[in-house]
């Protein structure tokens, strides 16, 4: 996914440079430009908030199309963690309880049916713990459960990782757009010849300003959502810390 991202960057880099080294459309001697204010006015009052909101986007011509890509990314990370990282994909309230009673009573298969059923990582830590319940050393026992939910809150800390590369690359990629704006701007007056009208620069100043603000944008909630369920995966790793330890205490130590 990074390799695609990347590669999607590195075209939209070449093809903005590229568009950058003609002059704009709109670089034409300023009697061609002038138009009255009163259409203008005209025209403002035909578009929609939306069609308005889209034309900005428009303009932000290759590297806008880049972001909406990463916004889409993120959007879909994001809804992917908020559905799936819950407290009883993680740390169920119950099953230790369940677990203690059917340990008590030896029915070790009833514990692994409860826990393939169950499907959580706290689950497949009590299926550690189910195969080494004949293994006389305690502390080794400890060790392989704390390294099975070790290994497991890992995973699931990588699944936020790409909030974090979308959190980065936005921003940069809108700074990267503000630059080839700018450098579109400068070579529109160089092939006009003068500045007099600000509006033979109109649209690559506004290139360079509408890449950034969409790049801020995408790369502010991002990175909030990243820091949320990376604080919700401490939160739930120390729980699943806290109901091992029982586990291992009560099923382990107190019985020999």
């Amino acid at each position: 996914m990074i390799r695609v991202i990347l590669l999607t960057i590195v075209l939209s880099g070449a093809a903005a440079f590229a568009q950058v080294s003609t002059p704009a459309p709109d670089a034409q001697p300023e009697a061609t430009q002038q138009s009255s204010p009163d259409s203008e006015i005209a025209d403002d009052k035909e578009l929609s908030a939306f069609e308005q909101w889209f034309d900005y986007l428009a303009k932000g011509g290759r590297t806008m199309m880049v972001l909406g890509l990463l916004s889409v990314l993120g959007l879909a990370v994001a809804f992917e963690r908020a559905i799936h990282l819950r407290r009883k994909r993680i740390v169920p309230e119950k099953l230790t309880a369940k677990v203690f009673e059917l340990w008590k009573e030896s029915k070790f298969d009833a514990i692994s049916a409860l826990c393939a059923a169950d499907n959580s990582i706290l689950a497949r830590v009590i299926e550690t713990l189910v195969e080494q319940r004949t293994n006389p050393d305690v502390s080794q026992i400890k060790m392989f459960a704390e390294d099975k939910a070790g290994r497991e809150l890992r995973l699931e800390n990588r699944k936020a990782y790409m909030l974090g590369v979308v959190a980065t690359i936005a921003p940069l990629l809108g700074l990267f757009g503000t630059v080839v704006g700018l450098l579109g701007a400068f070579n529109t007056v160089a092939a006009v010849g003068e500045m007099g009208d600000p509006s033979i620069m109109a649209n690559d100043i506004a290139y360079a300003l509408i890449t950034t603000v969409a790049g801020l944008a995408i790369a502010m909630p991002a990175l909030f959502c990243y820091h949320f369920f990376r604080g919700r995966i401490g939160l739930y790793g120390v729980l699943l810390e806290e109901e091992v330890s029982d586990l291992v205490n009560v099923l382990f130590v107190k019985k020999r």
